[in-house]
C-alpha cells in the first residue's frame, strides 16, 4: 500500500516560535490574566472614522466586490505613485512600474521569483525576517546568511563581508528599517550596497514595510536618482495606515521585471483585494493623521529605550525606526525560554531572537508599536522591572 507524506521541501522548514508565543498569550488572556503583548507587530490604531464611513458607503455598490485588474486598479496605483513622488521624490509609471499586492509577503514572493533562477542563491542580512527565509527555502533556492555586527548597543551592516559574498549570490534581500532590529540603514551605506550589487550583477530586493517610521533622517532610495533595473522594492500599508487585516502592499521596479512578477501574483492571489484599494485611496489623503501615528511610534520607541536603560536583565539595542528593538538578554536561558519566562512571570509578550537566525539568540524582539495609549505607561513600567532568575 502506498504511503503519502508531505513534501520534504516543507517538512524541512520549522515554523517560528511566534505561533507558540501567540497561543500562550491567548491562553493567559482567556484565563483573565493581564498581558501586554509586545510580540506581534500589530499597530494600536485603525484608520480614521471618516475614512471608514466613506468606505462603508461604497460597500453597497456591486463593483467593489469584484476582481480588480491583476496589478490593482489604475487609479489606486496612481494614488500610490503620486504619494511616492510628493513625499519621497520617487517617480514611477503607475501602469508599468508598480503593482498593488496582497500584502508585503506576497509582494516578496513575486519579487523573489522574478529575480532568481532555479537553484540560485539568495543572501539575507541576519538577524533576518523569517518569512523571507521561508520563501527562499520553499522556492528551492540556496541561502546565505550574513550576520550583522553587534557593537556598542547597535547593529551594523557588515559591508566587507557583504562584498565578499555578493559575487556568488544572485539576489540580496535587505529590510530597511529592519525587522527584527529596528535598524535604519544610513543613506551612505545604502548607496554602497546599491553600488556593490550593481557591480556584482546581483539583484537587490528592498523590503521597506516600515518606511513611514524612519526617525534618523535617512531617506535616500536608489530610484530617486535613476530607475535602477536591478532594484526591486516592496512594502505594506498594514502599519502605516493601520490596516493589517486588509492585506494590501506594493511592489515597484523596472517594467520588464514587473511584467514577469505579475505571473506570480495572478497564480497565487489573482489580484489585491478590491475594497482595500478604495480604503487605501481615502486613507492616503489623511497625511496629518498618518504623521500623527508615526509620531506615536517614535514616542513608544523613546519610552521603550528609557524603560530598558539601566535594566540589569535586558539591554536596549538602538533602533532608528520600525516597531522594534532586538534587545540583548543577559539571562543564561535560551531566547525561547526567556520569552516564555517573561510571558508567564510578568505578562509581557516578546518574540525570541532565535526566530531570526543564530545571531538573534540571547535576544528578544520587543514590539513597542502595538501598545495602546492606555497600555503604554503600565507596560513600560513593568518592562523596566524585568529580572531573570540567576
Amino acid at each position: 500500500m502506498n504511503s503519502f507524506h508531505p513534501s520534504d521541501r516543507l517538512m524541512a522548514i520549522n515554523m517560528p516560535p511566534i505561533a507558540e508565543i501567540m497561543s500562550r498569550i491567548s491562553e493567559l488572556v482567556s484565563s483573565g490574566r493581564r498581558v501586554y503583548s509586545m510580540a506581534q507587530a500589530v499597530p494600536w490604531y485603525s484608520p480614521p472614522s471618516s475614512v471608514l464611513d466613506n468606505l462603508a458607503a461604497k460597500l453597497k455598490e456591486p463593483f467593489i466586490h469584484r476582481y480588480s485588474p491583476d496589478p490593482g486598479f489604475p487609479w489606486a496605483r496612481k494614488a500610490v505613485t503620486e504619494d511616492f513622488s510628493v513625499r519621497r521624490g520617487i517617480d514611477l509609471d503607475p501602469l508599468s512600474e508598480v503593482h498593488l499586492t496582497c500584502g508585503a509577503s506576497q509582494a516578496f514572493l513575486s519579487a523573489l521569483l522574478a529575480a532568481t533562477n532555479p537553484g540560485g542563491t539568495v543572501a539575507v542580512i541576519e538577524p533576518y525576517y523569517f518569512d523571507h527565509v521561508f520563501a527562499v527555502k520553499f522556492s528551492d533556492l540556496g541561502l546565505r546568511s550574513i550576520p550583522m555586527i553587534e557593537d556598542k548597543g547597535e547593529w551594523t551592516v557588515p559591508l566587507d563581508d557583504l562584498n565578499r559574498v555578493l559575487p556568488g549570490v544572485e539576489t540580496l534581500v535587505i529590510v530597511n528599517p529592519g525587522n527584527p532590529t529596528g535598524k535604519v540603514i544610513p543613506d551612505s551605506v545604502m548607496m554602497q550596497i546599491v553600488e556593490m550589487t550593481a557591480q556584482s550583477g546581483t539583484f537587490l530586493i528592498i523590503d521597506e514595510t516600515y518606511e513611514r517610521f524612519v526617525f534618523t533622517g535617512d531617506n535616500w532610495h536608489p530610484w530617486k536618482n535613476e530607475h535602477c533595473k536591478h532594484v526591486l522594492t516592496l512594502g505594506s500599508f498594514s502599519k502605516s495606515l493601520g490596516i493589517p487585516g486588509w492585506r494590501l502592499g506594493y511592489l515597484f521596479g523596472s517594467a520588464d521585471l514587473l511584467e514577469q512578477a505579475i505571473k506570480v501574483q495572478d497564480s497565487v492571489v489573482i489580484c489585491p483585494p478590491s475594497p482595500s484599494q478604495y480604503l487605501l485611496v481615502e486613507a492616503l489623503k489623511e497625511e496629518e493623521w498618518i504623521n500623527e501615528m508615526s509620531e506615536g511610534v517614535l514616542k513608544r520607541l523613546d519610552l521603550c529605550r528609557s524603560a530598558l536603560k539601566g535594566n540589569g536583565s535586558l539591554s536596549w539595542r538602538e533602533a532608528g525606526g520600525a516597531f522594534f528593538t532586538l534587545a540583548a538578554s543577559k539571562s543564561s536561558m535560551k531566547a525561547q525560554d526567556a520569552a516564555m519566562y517573561l510571558l508567564n512571570e510578568y505578562g509581557i509578550g516578546t518574540i525570541p531572537g532565535s526566530a531570526f537566525g543564530e545571531s538573534g539568540e540571547s535576544h528578544l524582539r520587543i514590539s513597542f508599536g502595538c501598545l495602546s495609549d492606555e497600555e503604554l505607561e503600565p507596560a513600560m513600567k513593568l518592562l523596566s522591572e524585568v529580572s531573570f532568575p540567576e
